[in-house]
């Protein structure tokens, strides 16, 4: 059992700003409340985890290479990626996404068929990677201050690394990212934060995002909720939105968006627009553009 224990030691669990400093950290412009587990596991909280600590906890849900709770596999999520119920004392349905981070390993990228004609978008992904657990927080952080009125998003909660150790073979690292990993994670920090977070090559990496309700758009479609036309242009849409924006999902897809259906009455709307979720961010990135500016 790793142990892991929000109160730091206290009794009683602080706010998030009232953490002794030594707990804290700021990693891409995110701040982290970083415990060390018994065993030598690390578990990052963000600000939207904190308040559910003691339902992010890893024996909450968590034990070896198993669930503690029945996990149920995403339909249609690529890597391993899973939906699981947690005890929370207020909230009955909450859930968690728990999502294995694939960064450092290869890159298969199906690319729907409406955005293939989008030079830029191909660009890019000719050059894609996985992005690492903090990089794809900070992401995600910096595009749900941009999209609100747009997109729904997942809430980061927490960042869990096992002190399991593997192999490199294990874990289908591509060794030669490990330095330019390293060196990304090392600037993104503050000069004077001491000691750094560093990635462990050896280590696999846990992300906890918050449960969206809603069904994806080709649930959508088979279930007759939305025409395959709808399907279709509402996929391009959202990707000229987020271009909009001076972000990409280099695996665009609908999938990745998530409508909320109404009983006898289609889906949830506002101004006539469906309400929408993005729900993948693992290759959520800055395009050429943006990143120049």
């Amino acid at each position: 059992m790793e142990g892991f224990d929000p109160t730091l030691g206290r009794g009683l669990k602080p706010d998030f700003d009232e953490a002794p400093a030594r707990f804290h950290r700021r990693i891409g412009g995110v701040d982290y409340l970083h415990l060390r587990g018994r065993q030598n596991g690390d578990l990052f909280f963000t600000r939207h985890g904190w308040p559910f600590a003691a339902s992010l906890l890893p024996e909450r849900w968590f034990t070896g290479e198993q669930f503690r709770k029945p996990g149920q596999a995403l339909a249609g999520a690529t890597g391993a990626v899973y939906r699981v119920p947690v005890a929370h004392p207020v909230r009955s349905r909450f859930a968690l996404v728990v999502k294995f981070s694939r960064f450092g390993q290869d890159v298969g990228i199906t690319v729907a068929d409406e955005l293939i004609s989008n030079r830029q978008f191909m660009a890019q992904v000719d050059q894609a990677e996985f992005l690492p657990p903090f990089e794809e927080f900070a992401n995600i952080e910096r595009l749900r201050d941009q999209c609100r009125g747009i997109f729904a998003t997942k809430a980061p909660l927490a960042i869990y690394s096992p002190p399991t150790r593997y192999l490199a073979w294990q874990l289908g690292r591509k060794n030669h990212l490990q330095w330019t990993y390293r060196r990304q994670l090392s600037a993104s920090q503050n000069d004077d934060t001491e000691p750094k977070v560093e990635y462990d090559w050896e280590r696999i990496y846990i992300l906890l995002y918050r449960w969206m309700d809603g069904i994806d758009l080709e649930q959508a479609h088979a279930a007759g909720i939305v025409s395959e036309k709808q399907m279709i242009e509402w996929t391009r849409h959202s990707a000229e939105q987020l271009l909009d924006l001076g972000w990409m999902v280099l695996d665009h897809k609908p999938r990745h968006l998530i409508v909320r259906p109404r009983r006898g009455r289609g889906i949830l709307r506002r101004h006539e627009q469906p309400v929408r979720g993005l729900v993948d961010y693992e290759l959520l990135v800055r395009t050429a553009a943006a990143t120049r500016a």
